[in-house]
């Protein structure tokens, strides 16, 4: 408990150290959220078009060499059983993306992404991958602020969906909008 209590004490002014050094360095710290849309397998098992997720994201972009983001997103949805049971599925996927521009500044870039889904509910919880290769763009809006699109072909890992039992694998082409933002 005591070590819970000190990380909770701590970790709060690490954060903000850290904050206040990437502003004082002015290191290309960026913060955004993408909307996540595919056509192919998707969250649900099924094939077909929708929306997947939306993910917030932090990171770092070196203007015409490439970028590194982290994102988390999170959601919850009540199924019911063909029993007429309501069961609650909550998700927590956690998403990297490393991104390169070979041709310079404000050109298209590669992007390579891996996502690990999880998701739990009172009857079973089950985890799979995604790992994505794809290509992008982003818009400058103003000196702080840019659009990004992004295409990208994604591999979903063969997983068991103890609740539906079946086993998924697939792919799907996935389409993602979103806003990046220098906070310097």
């Amino acid at each position: 408990m005591k070590k819970d209590a000190f990380l909770c004490e701590i970790l709060p002014f690490f954060c903000l150290f850290a904050l206040i050094n990437v502003y004082a360095q002015n290191l290309p710290v960026v913060l955004g959220a993408v909307l996540e849309t595919g056509s192919g397998l998707l969250e649900s098992g099924n094939y077909g078009n929708g929306v997947v997720r939306i993910t917030p994201f932090a990171g770092v972009w070196i203007n015409g060499i490439g970028f590194a983001r982290i994102g988390v997103s999170t959601g919850n949805k009540k199924e019911t059983g063909s029993t007429g049971s309501l069961n609650e599925v909550k998700r927590f996927d956690l998403s990297a993306q490393i991104g390169f521009s070979a041709i310079g500044p404000e050109r298209p870039y590669i992007a390579v992404s891996y996502v690990r889904n999880k998701a739990y509910s009172s009857i079973a919880d089950f985890a799979w991958n995604e790992w994505g290769l794809g290509i992008g763009h982003r818009f400058l809006l103003s000196p702080f602020a840019a659009i990004v699109i992004e295409a990208e072909h994604r591999w979903i890992t063969e997983h068991y969906d103890r609740l539906r039992d079946l086993d998924i694998s697939g792919r799907r082409l996935q389409m993602n909008l979103g806003l990046v933002v220098h906070p310097y």
